[in-house]
């Protein structure tokens, strides 16, 4: 039949109200079964409703590429930070297209990673040295069992955070109170070992940490690591990891650590990735303040010792046992954080 006769019968039933699947069918029984079928109507029928109603076929097939990819690649590797947003206007269609394309040339996106300190030739240099350092001696001489690590931290009253929630359409998410922008908090210092806690302790309110409060403190963490590790102590003989704090590098830390017999492990600045309280103590300890809200020192003080008494003895040793592995991975990235 006729393509142009068809098109003229689509219009006609079309303007009648006749539907997509009733048209066919009338076609159909007069001019036989294989004339059209519906989908073919229908493709007519969203053309007139579109307002088009030239003869002409529109082409089939799939439509030409407007975004080349290797351009596309050439536009990205020089500022990734480009949204697919402003990457769409280049080529002149949607981000959804850009986003497909970027997939195709193996672009993924990620966030921007944020660090603890923007580092200086100088302090990655001086990372480096440390970490090679500590890995010769730690080959020459095994001694992840002899350290006493520390560091310390604000507990927040409310640590809640907005989350995503499944809902149905309409339905209202509930609401929670905005954190205030000066919380209230606690510090805990916490010592230990491959063995366990050592000792730790609650900073009064209204202190900071200064060089008579952390002399006390490791007078007392001595104390209590001779009754508990007197091994370490009487014959094996701690080492002390701690960071650079103003504190802990104080003409009287100092001589108190020389009082103790305290030998300290050199630690780079700003390198928490290198502090084991910091990327395994308190990384978890904050996995378990997720979502907990406090109304009193009390309270955040025993949520603080239910995480130290839920601890097991492999938590301590796994630790200190990837300082190895960490120290390698800081040189192998030439001073610059990892992971």
């Amino acid at each position: 039949m006729d393509k142009s006769k068809l098109r003229t019968i689509f219009e006609y039933e079309f303007r009648r109200g006749t539907n997509a699947a009733q048209t066919a069918q009338n076609i159909n029984n007069v001019f036989g079964e294989d004339a059209t079928n519906e989908l073919t109507v229908e493709r007519w029928y969203a053309r007139f409703r579109s307002g088009d109603f030239s003869l002409e076929d529109h082409p089939h097939g799939r439509p030409k590429l407007k975004v080349n990819n290797d351009e596309l690649r050439k536009l990205v590797e020089p500022d990734p930070s480009q949204t697919s947003a402003v990457l769409s206007q280049h080529f002149n269609v949607s981000p959804v297209t850009i986003d497909l394309h970027l997939r195709q040339i193996g672009k993924v996106k990620k966030l921007e990673k944020w660090v603890p300190h923007e580092l200086s030739a100088l302090q990655k240099r001086h990372r480096v040295d440390v970490c090679l350092s500590l890995l010769n001696r730690s080959r020459n001489e095994p001694f992840l069992h002899r350290i006493v690590t520390c560091d310390e931290k604000w507990i927040l009253y409310n640590n809640r955070k907005r989350k995503k929630v499944i809902l149905s359409p309409g339905e209202v998410p509930k609401t929670i109170p905005k954190p205030e922008l000066h919380q209230r908090k606690i510090m805990v210092t916490v010592w230990w070992t491959m063995e366990g806690i050592v000792h730790y302790d609650f900073l009064p309110p209204g202190k900071t940490i200064v060089a008579d409060y952390y002399s006390l403190e490791l007078e007392e963490m001595m104390k209590k690591l001779t009754v508990k590790q007197p091994k370490l102590v009487n014959r094996d003989k701690p080492l002390l990891l701690h960071d650079n704090a103003k504190a802990h590098s104080a003409k009287k830390t100092s001589a108190k650590l020389r009082e103790l017999g305290l030998e300290t492990l050199p630690h780079p600045p700003y390198s928490p990735d290198l502090a084991p309280t910091d990327y395994h103590f308190f990384l978890n300890f904050d996995n378990f303040l997720r979502g907990r809200k406090f109304n009193s020192e009390e309270a955040v003080k025993s949520a603080f010792e239910n995480f130290a008494g839920s601890l097991f003895l492999e938590f301590f040793r796994k630790g200190l046992s990837c300082l190895p592995e960490k120290w390698q991975k800081c040189v192998d990235s030439n001073g610059e954080y990892f992971d």
